[in-house]
């Protein structure tokens, strides 16, 4: 009887020469790389609602709606940014607004207001490092119809690339505060908010 014994042997398998086989080795991996491109920095959102109000021959306090807000920075380039608010001077004109005087009438500035809101990292930006929210520049209930553009939220230089969401802050039962003087007519008077992102913290 002949006997021929196997063994199982961990490891590489040696084939010999003889069989004119070539042993076999793995390939090694290459360079590869990821190619980036640039997008846009916006801000959309922060529709402001309508105020209504019933003369009383007194100066009134009213408050009124603003919707949340969210701004993408998708630059790549990490030179920071900020968002802006300003509104114009609640006016009415003749003769487009019904009862509005000859002329026109305007709120005097600084009538409307807006309370300082809060931001919070969008789902999908991790929050840390390059992609860090933006801090608010704003302290306290602030007039947007001044005059001059309100920075309300400043994002640093290499921070808050990614996406950002706001949520208004509120003034009694608003985001927003109109004051009304006691000799307003009995018009319709108006007023454009702009919201705006800026480059730059």
């Amino acid at each position: 009887m002949h006997v021929v014994r196997l063994a199982l042997l961990c490891g590489a398998l040696a084939v010999p020469s003889f069989l004119g086989v070539s042993q076999a080795t793995a390939a090694s991996g290459g360079p590869t790389s990821a190619v980036l491109a640039a997008g846009t920095l916006s801000v959309t959102g922060a529709a402001p609602g309508t105020f209504s109000a019933t003369l009383n021959g007194s100066d009134q306090t009213v408050y009124g709606t603003l919707a949340t807000y969210q701004a993408v920075d998708s630059r790549g380039t990490g030179v920071g940014w900020n968002i802006t608010f300003q509104a114009t001077q609640f006016a009415c004109t003749n003769p487009t607004d019904a009862g509005c005087p000859v002329g026109g009438d305007t709120f005097a500035t600084s009538s409307l207001l807006m309370a300082v809101p809060t931001v919070a990292c969008h789902s999908g930006t991790s929050c840390i490092s390059h992609a860090a929210p933006p801090t608010i520049s704003v302290g306290g209930t602030t007039a947007v119809d001044s005059g001059s553009a309100v920075k309300v939220a400043s994002a640093a230089v290499n921070k808050g690339m990614g996406t950002y969401d706001f949520t208004p802050g509120t003034i009694s039962t608003g985001n927003l505060q109109l004051n009304v003087p006691g000799g307003a007519y009995a018009t319709t008077y108006h007023s454009t908010l702009t919201v705006s992102a800026v480059s730059g913290p």
